[in-house]
């Protein structure tokens, strides 16, 4: 297996043709998705634009009995008139379960856009982190998406993105890691020198709270999401990548297991 890593959407390499695309918003769009069909969400819909997601929660709430629940934040909040922000707590089973979801952020949902070229497309957590490694056995080609942050790089996608590597390596020392990758997966060992699976939440929480994301939601009072962010392994879906919406440039997923 060959992994590239872009450690933002915008450094994507044109010489490395993938077959599989991990997109990584840590905090929080690809938690949230992750939280939501772990939780009973039918198909959930990334959009990046506010007005684009409006359009397509209308169009789908005319074809179908139960309209769907319209979600996102910016700059942390949630939308004004949305039903539910970007934290996982508001995620659960009583709220999601049976609903379609329509989900904006600021920087998650415009990093799927991205790679809408690639030939299947799933969305990575630490929440949903076993799932993922399962998910990448039998491709030859795989690329890390980082979100990143207002097109800057974030500690915590660059994390996420090499404790995959890292775990890839030492089950496969046959698997080979670019540049970047290998960028990633250093700074995942200089932080954490065990092994993502043994480490306890409040230990990669407070990791995550050193990178300007989890520092942005702290002051912004979202605190307690930084550690549900954290919570490894805590669901095994894969949003998968199931259909795209030219239109509105939307994406669905849904839980591929």
């Amino acid at each position: 297996m060959r992994i590239s890593t872009c450690l933002l959407p915008s450094l994507r390499s044109a010489d490395f043709s993938a077959d599989l695309a991990i997109v990584i918003d840590v905090l929080r769009a690809t938690t949230v998705a992750s939280t939501a069909l772990g939780n009973g969400a039918g198909i959930l819909w990334t959009c990046p634009g506010i007005d684009a997601s409006r359009k397509l929660s209308e169009r789908i709430a005319a074809a179908t009995p139960t309209p769907p629940l319209l979600c996102g934040e910016r700059q942390c909040h949630r939308i004004e008139g949305f039903d539910l922000g970007n934290s996982p707590a508001e995620y659960g089973p009583s709220v999601v379960s049976g609903r379609d979801l329509v989900l904006t952020t600021t920087n998650g949902t415009a990093a799927v856009a991205a790679v809408g070229d690639v030939r299947q497309v799933i969305l990575g957590s630490f929440v949903n982190f076993s799932a993922i490694r399962n998910a990448m056995s039998g491709h030859e080609n795989v690329l890390l998406v980082c979100a990143g942050t207002d097109g800057e790089i974030t500690l915590e996608d660059v994390l996420l993105a090499g404790a995959i590597i890292e775990d890839a390596v030492t089950s496969d020392a046959a698997t080979v890691a670019d540049d970047s990758a290998e960028i990633a997966r250093a700074t995942w060992r200089q932080q954490f020198s065990a092994p993502v699976r043994s480490l306890a939440a409040n230990d990669l929480a407070g990791g995550l709270r050193l990178g300007r994301g989890g520092r942005n939601l702290v002051n912004r009072g979202y605190a307690g999401d930084v550690l549900r962010c954290a919570l490894i392994d805590n669901c095994q879906v894969v949003p998968t990548r199931i259909r795209f919406d030219a239109e509105t440039n939307g994406t669905a997923f849904a839980d591929a297991r």
